[in-house]
């Protein structure tokens, strides 16, 4: 079931008579809200000079950036270098077992050393 809210008098939000406050006060709010419709201003009108519709170069460059036949080369190169690193992994996966193998044997050497000098005391 849709529940309708209505506005009343209460949940609106009231907003306090600034006529009461002193001048001074009044004074400082009118400056602070003026600076800041003029930084707001003034970033929006920097903005507008910046977009890149104002400057032909900057529509060259990104016609260059978004060349599909260098994005293809990339993508090439990225999948040729993603191939090389899944076999680079592979082979030091291999090289890790053969070097675990190798500790095994010889931790199992040292065990077996170590029982020969308690049977020989």
């Amino acid at each position: 079931m849709l529940t309708v809210l209505r506005m009343t008098p209460e949940r609106i939000m009231q907003f306090q008579d600034i006529s009461d406050l002193p001048p001074l006060a009044i004074i400082a709010f009118g400056i602070s809200l003026g600076i800041l419709y003029f930084v707001t201003k003034g970033g929006f009108s920097s903005g507008q000079r910046s977009a890149p519709a104002s400057d032909p170069s900057k529509a060259q460059v990104a016609a260059v950036i978004v060349d599909p036949s260098a994005l293809n080369r990339v993508t090439a190169g990225l999948e040729a270098q993603t191939f090389e690193m899944t076999n680079s992994r592979k082979s030091l996966e291999r090289a890790v077992e053969v070097l675990c193998r190798f500790v095994d044997r010889l931790c199992e050497e040292v065990d077996d050393l170590k029982k020969e000098m308690i049977r020989k005391r």
